[in-house]
């Protein structure tokens, strides 16, 4: 106890004798299953594996550090009768007070085998976890403060193309991804979805960039794999995008200039000593912007804008949280005025491409008794879309189109999650999600119907160092009655301080693919009748920890797809396409062809990750994957998928140095990042004598290199900060096509090297 009261008095005396300045951190630790308060826990402040500050919650739960140094640290919490945990690279700043909140896991072991267990290092994450911070987003490279972007420095994770953030997840393509708000499925929040597709055409799996601004999200996570039963609807990966509260001791603004566009952030409590408090922000693409001060930006023309906000309103005995998001876009493109320049079928066409879409939601949370609390979460969404095109093509026929994509999605999910006893944690709940879809070019084709899935989870130990999570959920989807079993089972194994072995597998499903589900032609062909594909995953990881902060993951992964869509041999014939279709190869492709579910594929790999925490200045993250993705047709013929790169290797580093002056702190910092993969595969010509996807994109390579200056005063932060994206300027393959107007197939190439300046400030 005295020596606590000398660290406390020691970092309170410091900066009024020096003058030096300072930042906070703030935040709660709550119970892991119930949500409730936890006083009485040690929260540590640790820089360089060393023990800077200490303090205790109190009852409500509740810890503040009001002196800190600025920089990057790591948190650590222990609490009798708990597993201990870190929370590793926060970065305290000065002019704002970090909030940080904290989970501990009740422990099922005797207090002797909790103290020795307390020493042992924090894992990367639960199997088929990734963690991805705002900070991340601001530290890593080529990420135009887009978190969604920092998800491919993961091992079995790549980007299909340099203008988006799509990305593939072992194997999967970006179709068969999720986006969540607040853990609730939502359309997809971004920004030109036709960004970096083949077709050009409106998708609904990603896009340019993320309409949620980086200022906006706390701690949000990728689930591969078998998660917990909670989540479904996703065969690939599931972004669960988490909103951060805004400060509640005081009013805090951001702005923020770079290439992508210009941020406008305000956040603060709705009454000083209150604990509400809100957060707003707005942003213009830097592009569009000069475009509206007349600056000539070629014969593209691409302009976006959106607005978004959370209000947090906690009680004594939960909270209520309100949030909402909205953007708009647009891509003109205008024909070469000189015909005889006139080169690609796109040379003669004027495009005009927009969308707008929006989110607004609340979660209600209330404490239950001493050991449950119930959460609910609803959000509407929606996304519009529509393009037209107007041209001429190479026989001098006028050719127009129009193409429209509507999403509208209406999901509620509510679930109690608690504790009985010492060893046993549960979940039960449920969600239920209405997809309104609509699409015309030329057919006008809606649906709408309800996927409802009841689910309940207990997790419980099984001896010392055993701890185990098993689920059951049930998937129900109105159209046609179709209806999955999704069991899902985890186990974790701490071998000693240092090692665990984790094991996952289950079964999960997700609704067919929209942009080929409807009917079409008329009454031609009705594939309203496609039910759910079914996933069967496995997976096995072993970890050892070198240190407190090194830590690696060997990994093992099976995925089996069963009931995916291929073509009707019976329609076959009338299929204008090459005859090997599968959903489990579709993204922005149409399908003119009756379909049935008796398709399969599988997904198998290795992954191996080396990753060293932000430590001492310096961070790195290396791994790799070698991966096999192969698919069956309508023919019972397998062959590989187009997803299937064989490998995928990306490594990241970054160093920070620091200076700190009485009224100024001063960190440089150089970050590289590299990855390399496979190429993706293509639908060869009928004429080149090969099977589907034979095709292949030579392999893929590019390096992104990142400096900064961060510059601290007593009330502010400003960040100054140079990116070279593809720095050594690698002439990427993007896509191959069938051009009109050159009578041939032709390669057009991906981003190459991009500079991008950009300044942060915070007071």
């Amino acid at each position: 106890m005295l020596r606590y009261r000398l660290v406390t008095a020691a970092l309170v005396l410091t900066p009024a004798l020096f003058g030096q300045v300072t930042a906070r951190l703030s935040g709660h630790v709550v119970d892991a299953d119930t949500r409730h308060p936890l006083g009485g826990a040690t929260v540590e402040v640790l820089r360089s594996d060393s023990t800077i500050a200490s303090a205790s919650t109190d009852s409500s739960g509740a810890y503040r550090f009001e002196t800190l140094a600025p920089g990057i640290v790591a948190l650590r919490v222990r609490l009798e009768g708990h597993l201990s945990s870190t929370v590793p690279e926060v970065w305290v700043r000065t002019g704002r007070t970090e909030l940080v909140d904290v989970e501990l896991r009740s422990a099922t072991r005797t207090l002797r085998e909790v103290e020795v267990q307390e020493n042992r290092p924090r894992h990367m994450g639960t199997i088929g976890e990734q963690v991805i911070t705002v900070e991340q987003s601001l530290r890593y490279p080529a990420t135009f403060f887009d978190p969604v972007r920092t998800v491919d420095t993961h091992a079995g994770i790549a980007r299909t193309n340099d203008q988006a953030n799509h990305f593939s997840v072992r194997g999967n393509g970006p179709g068969s991804n999720a986006w969540l708000l607040e853990g609730a499925e939502i359309v997809t929040p971004n920004h030109l979805t036709n960004a970096g597709t083949a077709s050009d055409m409106p998708v609904i799996s990603g896009g340019g960039v993320t309409i949620l601004s980086a200022q906006m999200l706390g701690t949000s996570r990728l689930l591969m794999g078998s998660p917990e039963v909670a989540y479904g609807d996703a065969l690939g990966g599931i972004m669960d995008m988490r909103l951060r509260r805004g400060a509640n001791d005081r009013a805090v603004h951001t702005v923020q200039a770079g290439l992508i566009g210009i941020d406008l952030a305000t956040e603060g409590p709705f009454k000083k000593g209150g604990g509400a408090s809100y957060l707003v922000n707005y942003r213009y693409s830097t592009v569009g912007l000069l475009g509206l001060m007349g600056v000539n930006l070629g014969d593209e023309a691409i302009s976006f804008q959106d607005l978004s906000f959370h209000v947090s309103l906690p009680f004594r005995r939960g909270s209520v949280s309100l949030f909402g998001l909205g953007g708009l876009s647009s891509n003109r493109f205008e024909a070469v005025e000189d015909s005889t320049k006139w080169e690609y079928d796109k040379d003669s066409q004027n495009i005009n491409y927009s969308a707008r879409m929006g989110a607004a939601g609340g979660t209600l949370k209330l404490l239950l008794g001493g050991k449950a609390v119930w959460s609910t979460t609803a959000v509407l969404s929606e996304q519009d879309q529509q393009r037209d095109a107007d041209g001429i093509l190479a026989d001098n026929s006028i050719h127009s189109s129009s193409n429209r994509l509507d999403e509208r999605k209406m999901t509620i999910v509510s679930h109690v999650r608690g504790t009985m006893g010492k060893r046993l944690g549960y979940q039960i709940g449920g969600s239920a999600m209405e997809r309104d879809l609509f699409k015309s070019d030329g057919f006008k084709e809606r649906t709408s119907g309800w996927l409802v899935r009841p689910y309940a989870q207990g997790s419980f130990g099984l001896g010392a160092h055993v701890r185990a999570v098993l689920g059951l959920a049930a998937s129900c989807w109105s159209i046609n009655g179709s209806a999955v079993a999704e069991p899902r089972l985890s186990l974790t194994w701490d071998v000693g301080r240092r090692d665990a072995i984790m094991l996952s597998a289950g079964q999960r499903s997700q609704l067919p693919a929209t942009q080929n589900y409807w009917m079409r032609h008329g009454t031609t062909f009705d594939n309203t009748r496609i039910g759910l594909v079914r996933s069967q995953d496995a997976s096995l990881a072993m970890e050892h920890a070198f240190t407190e902060g090194l830590l690696m993951r060997c990994e093992l992964f099976v995925q089996h797809l069963l009931d995916v869509p291929v073509i009707d041999t019976a329609a076959a014939g009338s299929y204008s396409g090459p005859q090997g279709y599968s959903m489990a190869d579709t993204w922005d492709d149409l399908v003119l062809s009756g379909l049935k579910g008796y398709g399969t594929a599988t997904n198998s790999g290795a992954e191996v990750s080396l990753r060293q925490r932000f430590d001492r200045g310096m961070y790195y993250h290396v791994n790799g994957t070698v991966l096999q993705a192969r698919t069956t047709d309508a023919f019972g013929r397998m062959y590989d998928s187009r997803w299937n790169t064989g490998f995928i290797a990306n490594a990241i580093f970054g160093r920070e140095f620091s200076k700190r002056k009485e009224k100024l702190t001063r960190t440089w910092g150089v970050n590289a990042r590299a990855n390399v993969s496979g190429g993706q595969r293509y639908m060869p010509a009928p004429d080149e004598g090969k099977g589907p996807w034979e095709g292949r994109y030579a392999t893929y390579k590019r390096v992104d290199l990142r400096v900064y200056l961060k510059r601290e005063h007593a009330h502010r932060t400003g960040m100054w900060a140079l990116d070279l994206q593809n720095a050594f300027n690698f002439r990427n393959e993007a896509f191959r096509y069938f051009d009109q107007r050159q009578r041939a197939f032709v390669m057009r190439y991906q981003l190459g090297i991009i500079p991008n300046l950009s300044y942060r400030i915070e007071f």
